[in-house]
């Protein structure tokens, strides 16, 4: 957990926290506000650790069972596993200070579909090989889960859902107390534990919301990040439009239902390789992300 990450959840979770306890009461003092606060971003940190190494612990006892059972293979023997490992190591000269452990994976899945886990593991399936028409249309696809692992969306989608949480407690209950008018007393009224609970299931519909518009700027931003890789290392970008083309006339999205979803639809993303000038620039300076 570096320290921007800590910032992020400590801040969140103090501003929440304070603002639901009320001044006016004098049994809630600055001191104990603070203690109580400061315990509870501490636990979150150690959930948020705990939870990224046990998801790191069971990507590595699952790739070596793959391996050993022959979901996945790194046989350089494999046609197919040489291509793509050929792909990538062509994409990596595009990363400078790079510190991840990169380990790339071919599964024998029918699924058109590639991902990127923790600790620089990426598997590609054989049916987003098989859809892919060329090496250009493979290198964004490996480049864009490549993107997901060096601007960390894995774990920045973890930490928003952590923090989204008691976030959404504090807030509904200082609603739901001033709203109430209990200002000097312990007491808590059937009325004012109704009115918390209708606060929480508001305030969480749009945090699931909010989470959804952020998994799709993640997305959006891979795309970017990863175009950007191939294109630096020769791969033209602009095939992305016909690999989207293709992927919108077998899948069911729209515009209409891309606020529900955590990828931006299909049509979407074909446009914007389509007009790669402008938007996909030269350089950005910016537990699994599927495609």
């Amino acid at each position: 957990m570096n320290k921007w990450e800590q910032i992020f959840l400590i801040i969140s979770v103090v501003a929440s926290h304070l603002l639901s306890k009320s001044n006016d009461d004098p049994q809630n003092t600055v001191k104990k506000t603070v203690l109580e606060t400061i315990k509870e971003a501490s636990d979150l940190c150690v959930q948020y650790i705990r939870t990224i190494d046990e998801a790191a612990t069971y990507w590595e006892n699952e790739i070596k069972d793959g391996l050993s059972s022959g979901k996945y293979t790194n046989n350089t023997d494999d046609i197919q596993y040489l291509r793509i490992k050929n792909i990538f190591d062509r994409l990596a000269k595009s990363l400078t200070s790079d510190k991840n452990n990169w380990r790339i994976y071919y599964q024998n899945s029918d699924e058109a579909n590639a991902f990127g886990v923790l600790d620089g593991i990426l598997i590609i399936n054989r049916g987003i090989v098989e859809f892919c028409q060329n090496d250009d249309e493979l290198a964004l696809v490996i480049g864009h889960e490549m993107a997901h692992i060096t601007e960390g969306h894995v774990k920045k989608q973890l930490l928003a859902k952590m923090t989204v949480k008691p976030v959404i407690e504090h807030v509904s209950s200082f609603i739901a107390k001033k709203k109430n008018k209990r200002l000097n007393t312990e007491e808590i009224s059937d009325k004012e534990i109704s009115d918390k609970e209708f606060f929480q299931l508001i305030f969480g519909l749009a945090g699931k919301l909010a989470l959804l518009k952020f998994s799709r700027l993640q997305e959006e931003k891979a795309d970017k990040v990863g175009a950007m890789y191939a294109a630096n290392v020769g791969y033209d970008i602009v095939k992305g439009y016909d690999f989207w083309k293709r992927m919108a006339a077998i899948s069911n999205d729209s515009r209409w239902t891309a606020f529900l979803s955590t990828h931006p639809y299909s049509e979407q993303r074909a446009l914007a390789f389509r007009n790669s000038g402008n938007a996909l620039p030269e350089s950005d300076p910016s537990a699994r992300h599927w495609i």
